[in-house]
């Protein structure tokens, strides 16, 4: 009974220990792109038409929302929190264009 026990385990082991490793060698040789090419197909989809034009359009949105905001940081009588999250939304605003034009 106990050497049944035993050999039951080391198998269901074994199994998990293959399971583990197979994920772990299709994942890195995906992560590389060499399985289904991914290398290849993500530099053209970068290159693709959809994907310049809606950048372009994330651009432009972003630079309305901070021109927008720059607007209504020069109304004086903005008080101090509001001026502060103002501010704040500026800043990851700029950040999320600068991301955006690389």
């Amino acid at each position: 009974m106990d050497s049944e026990k035993k050999e039951v385990g080391a198998w269901w082991f074994w199994l998990l220990f293959l399971i583990i490793f197979t994920s772990i060698v299709f994942t890195g040789l995906n992560y590389f792109g060499i399985i289904g090419r991914t290398i290849v197909e993500r530099e053209v989809f970068t290159h693709s038409q959809q994907y310049t034009e809606a950048r372009k359009s994330e651009i432009a949105t972003l630079r309305a929302t901070i021109a927008e905001i720059e607007g209504k940081l020069m109304n004086p009588q903005l008080d101090e929190q509001t001026r502060i999250n103002l501010n704040a939304q500026l800043s990851g605003l700029n950040i999320q264009l600068a991301n955006a034009m690389r």
